[in-house]
């Protein structure tokens, strides 16, 4: 008899225990397949230290043990800037009853983040260092994402344009004029339209000549920019939006790109703040 309540008591547990929590230890047997986010993709910004506008973001769950994040950090490690274009992360928490939100922690080992992700709907996700991170403030990052759609579409054979400014000297002007008029060929090339006109552009050397090509990654699009002041052709790493008719997008050759900042008494490129982007046509 003692053995049969035994058993009764063990089982009542285990009933409760599913009842109540809903977060085995990530990657262990029954957590694969029954979590909806696993291997889904996510875009949209990320609120970086130092920055002039929130840079685009893209993540990906690779099923449901790591998590890449691709933005083109600027990070403080032992005393140095270092640029990194990704970070990977360990999944070590989730919790998908509390609230009826989907909580996730994620550690980010090399710059000793500690990540708190929040899942709403299974199709928002905004994220934030934990109370307890340890991560330096030039490190630390936010995320707002939209899930993406599980087949994602190809930008080849398709235009962008960005929005022309209203008012005042830049009445008319394109903003980030870099990724405006353009369209990306079905040989991987890209072509430049300015003032209603094709651009004959000769890439000048190596490097672009390698800008020349655009390469989609799923929903990352790395591609470039034209600056016909200049003749010069600027590499961009860009994301789209769930919906696919946007581009958001980022550079690190700042120096080149004609992209708004708060210095400038007239905003000749678009708005300050807002993250350079482009629309599908």
């Amino acid at each position: 008899m003692k053995k049969i309540s035994t058993i009764c008591i063990l089982f009542l547990l285990i009933i409760f225990s599913a009842c109540t929590k809903d977060n085995p230890a990530p990657g262990t047997s029954g957590s694969q397949s029954g979590y909806f986010f696993a291997n889904t993709e996510w875009t949209g910004t990320a609120a970086t230290y130092g920055q002039l506008y929130q840079q685009p973001c893209y993540l990906r769950f690779n099923g449901d043990t790591t998590v890449s994040v691709y933005v083109l950090f600027t990070w403080m490690l032992n005393s140095n800037y270092v640029d990194a274009d990704s970070a990977v992360g360990k999944i070590t928490g989730i919790d998908t009853v509390t609230n009826g939100i989907t909580t996730i922690q994620v550690s980010f080992p090399r710059t000793s983040d500690q990540q708190v992700y929040y899942i709403t709907n299974q199709n928002s996700l905004k994220s934030t260092s934990a109370s307890n991170s340890t991560v330096l403030y030039n490190n630390a990052y936010s995320t707002n994402l939209q899930r993406c759609p599980a087949t994602v579409p190809s930008v080849k054979g398709t235009s962008w344009n960005t929005n022309k400014m209203v008012g005042g000297p830049t009445d008319g002007m394109y903003e980030f004029p870099d990724i405006s008029s353009f369209s990306f060929g079905t040989n991987n090339s890209t072509e430049y339209t300015r003032n209603g006109h094709i651009i004959t552009y000769t890439p000048t050397d190596h490097i672009q000549l390698l800008l020349y090509e655009y390469n989609q990654q799923g929903p990352r699009v790395y591609f470039a920019g034209f600056n016909e002041t200049n003749s010069l052709l600027i590499g961009f790493y860009g994301v789209l939006s769930a919906d696919g008719k946007t581009i958001l997008a980022d550079t690190r050759a700042k120096q080149d790109a004609r992209l708004p900042n708060y210095l400038q008494t007239i905003y000749w490129y678009g708005p300050p703040g807002v993250t350079p982007h482009t629309q599908k046509q």
